[in-house]
């Protein structure tokens, strides 16, 4: 019998889906960030959301620099960077301690490398003080631990840099029962960041407090803009908590998107944080910023990464100078801001839209929640600290 040539011969669903596992097999073999571009569900995005204009702006988009050294100084402050062990991380923590901070802390899980650039922050500029601090964000317990000894060491907080963060291809689960990739990249932090609240709002009232007023900069991703998370206005009964879907590997997705969606909701976190310490008058700034793809040991090192890194990524000194400009730029314009490229842009389409708006509401009250079960009311956190010495030591 002849075909008809109107009808297709193959089942085109059935193709789709073998030339999908086909590439993804393939990609398999693929270094980072390589596999992570092609297999990217918004390959077809040619906005600025979207990973290829990500990747040509790297190296082509100038941004404005930081501030001079002899323009700034962080003289009688005490600076917190977490992730400073390696990578952008630790370049920005060399170029804060240029700026002469009273103090530098390092919160890092591994110690030995921490002490490691202890000493190397310490010969370079002498005249500044660094600690290091146990942290591991994989360890909510150790999130409490480490603050707890800074609050008990009563010091005033003027920056806090939350930098860490990780990628790995894998769908590893932390002792908490979370996805180690959510876990750090976001649920961590965002705790950190609210457990940090009450140490940077002292610093208003503090001896030689930052005329800025104290921060908190969170670091995102461009990669948040390469992922969505609907939810409806109100959970409902069958429905599962936001953070609760992160606790079971049916309903984590792949490793990517795991930490597009964590980098997602830190950003919509930081939004909210930013718009009500702004209704409730409080001092500290937020701001949310990404280094971009930097030339780091983010992603497994390989001489096809070093290849892409050569082409296409930004050095860690650029990627640390953005982080600096965000900690220390000044500006009505900066509390709230989610820096790119050095300079205020919007959110991700589905970030600044309908559908974001309502996670962003979701995801604080779910955070609320989550911060009584731990014993912490966000009433008490949200309101401005009485003042109170400090003497500058962890």
């Amino acid at each position: 019998m002849d075909c008809d040539p109107y009808q297709p011969t193959v089942n085109v669903s059935l193709w789709i889906r073998t030339e999908e596992a086909r590439i993804s097999m393939m990609a398999g073999y693929l270094p980072e960030p390589l596999r992570m571009m092609v297999t990217n569900p918004a390959i077809s995005d040619f906005t600025s959301d979207g990973p290829l204009p990500y990747a040509l702006r790297q190296k082509f988009t100038g941004w404005p620099p930081p501030p001079a050294a002899a323009d700034i100084s962080l003289a009688s402050q005490t600076v917190l960077v977490t992730g400073a062990t390696s990578g952008v991380g630790l370049e920005a923590a060399r170029q804060l301690a240029q700026l002469g901070p009273r103090l530098l802390i390092l919160g890092a899980r591994n110690l030995s490398k921490a002490d490691e650039v202890k000493r190397q922050l310490e010969q370079d500029t002498p005249h500044i003080a660094v600690q290091v601090a146990k942290l591991d964000l994989e360890d909510l317990s150790s999130v409490d631990r480490f603050v707890d000894g800074l609050h008990a060491s009563a010091i005033h907080l003027d920056l806090a840099l939350l930098n860490a963060g990780f990628f790995a291809n894998d769908d590893r689960m932390t002792p908490d029962g979370y996805s180690s990739l959510f876990q750090v990249n976001f649920l961590s932090t965002a705790y950190l960041a609210f457990r940090l609240l009450p140490l940077l709002q002292t610093t208003t009232t503090a001896p030689g407090a930052s005329p800025q007023g104290p921060r908190l900069v969170l670091v995102t991703s461009e990669a948040h803009a390469w992922t969505t998370f609907p939810v409806l206005p109100e959970p409902t009964e069958n429905s599962l908590p936001i953070l609760s879907s992160f606790r079971q590997k049916e309903s984590l997705g792949s490793a990517d998107d795991q930490y597009y969606r964590a980098k997602l909701f830190l950003a919509l976190i930081g939004k909210e944080l930013s718009r009500r310490l702004t209704t409730m008058q409080m001092a500290t700034s937020v701001v949310i910023t990404t280094p971009g793809f930097c030339a780091s040991n983010f992603f497994p090192d390989s001489v096809m990464t070093r290849l892409i890194q050569l082409i296409s990524a930004r050095s860690i000194q650029q990627g640390g100078a953005l982080h600096v400009f965000a900690a220390t730029a000044q500006g009505p314009q900066m509390h709230g801001a989610y820096l790119r490229d050095g300079k205020p842009t919007r959110l991700s389409k589905f970030a600044e839209g309908p559908q974001g708006q309502i996670l962003q509401q979701r995801l604080w009250a779910e955070m609320e929640k989550f911060l009584a079960g731990r014993g912490h009311l966000l009433s008490s956190i949200l309101k401005p600290s009485s003042p109170h010495q400090s003497d500058g030591s962890v």
